[in-house]
């Protein structure tokens, strides 16, 4: 930055912000402009005034650039949830508001890979009465599949702050809109979104509501296939590319013989290699590393797989217990039954090694 010559303290400020002071006054002042908009897409500057754009001009950038879609009207039942003055909202938008979708679905827009459908998505409003519109997907390139990513987290951890009867539906439509945005995420490689669609399957948390306009080509499952094999499928896949999480999600489900044959040695290879991608890591996993262990600890105190050893099972369930401790206080509260379990665990190989009870 050029450095401007020091002024006097008794000097008048000729100009404010970040120009210098002027050393004397402009005699040549612009005429102010007239009071009217401007045939532009941006404000202006005008003489002395700022002239704001023409608004049609506007609403039309809106469309394209904020919602990278064909109609935010057709959608979202009005674009008055996200840009109606306050003026007018009345009574009749408050209502459509408070009975809005947890999504919706765009069959006219433009469709994403595999044959999946826009997907309209949503937000509890900021004042706690029903739901705005806040995003759409796919609205662009997201290689990799992070955005279509995030935005299931999303859902997925609102469905998780949803227990009970009464919040049934709305959990449902929760687990339906973060199982279509995983499936976009899947389609563009994304690992993790092939963990995410397991859990849901493997627990049918969408109730049997499923997405059921995939193309088969290109998924990993069928419209016709059992929810077992669905998850077997896509943790599968991620194990197959070093997926922690699905290693062990895995494992379970190859020790109950759910989607394949039933194998406690091949369940318990699962969990070594799942503690094995995860330990040690940087970014370490701290819940699936404590599951992986927890498991462990267990197929050595039933003798599962492996040779039954108390104090090796001492060991597993104390990392365990260390590493599920430290993912609950990270926040991922929904490990709380696993931790106790870990903690238990270690006090009772305590008593089978001494064999006191």
């Amino acid at each position: 930055m050029a450095a401007y010559p020091a002024m006097n303290a008794n000097d008048d400020p000729r100009n404010a912000g970040t120009f210098p002071f002027a050393r004397k006054w402009n005699s040549s002042v612009p005429k102010p402009a007239n009071s009217n908009v401007a045939e532009t897409e941006s404000p202006v500057s005008v003489g002395t005034k700022m002239v704001a754009p023409n608004m049609a001009n506007m609403c039309w950038m809106a469309k394209t650039v904020i919602f990278g879609a064909p109609s935010a009207r057709r959608a979202c039942g009005g674009a008055e949830t996200s840009f109606t003055p306050k003026v007018l909202r009345n009574e009749k938008w408050r209502r459509k508001r408070e009975t809005g979708s947890v999504f919706a679905v765009d069959r006219k827009g433009g469709a994403g890979e595999g044959g999946l459908p826009r997907i309209w998505v949503s937000e509890p409003a900021p004042d706690g009465r029903g739901r705005t519109f806040v995003a759409s997907y796919p609205c662009g390139a997201d290689r990799g599949g992070w955005r279509a990513l995030e935005l299931a987290e999303i859902y997925f951890s609102e469905a998780l702050g949803l227990p009970g009867e009464e919040h049934r539906r709305r959990r449902i439509d929760c687990y339906r809109a973060a199982e279509m945005l995983l499936l976009h995420a899947a389609a563009r490689g994304n690992i993790g979104a092939h963990c995410r669609l397991g859990v849901i399957y493997e627990s049918d948390l969408c109730e049997g509501e499923y997405w059921d306009g995939l193309a088969d080509r290109r998924a990993l499952h069928k419209v016709d296939t059992p929810f077992d094999e669905r998850a077997y499928l896509h943790f599968s896949f991620g194990a197959y590319h070093g997926h922690g999480e699905c290693c062990w999600r895995l494992g379970d489900l190859v020790a109950a013989g759910r989607g394949c044959a039933s194998s406690a040695a091949r369940a318990f290879s699962l969990y070594r290699r799942a503690f094995d991608l995860e330990s040690g890591r940087i970014d370490e996993d701290r819940a699936s590393t404590g599951n992986a262990a927890l498991r462990l600890a267990r197929a050595f105190e039933l003798g599962r797989g492996c040779e039954q050893d108390f104090r090796r099972a001492r060991t597993w369930y104390r990392l365990a217990a260390i590493s599920l401790g430290a993912a609950f206080d990270g926040g991922q509260w929904h490990f709380k039954r696993e931790r106790i379990e870990a903690r238990r665990g270690v006090a009772r190989m305590a008593q089978e090694i001494a064999g006191t009870y």
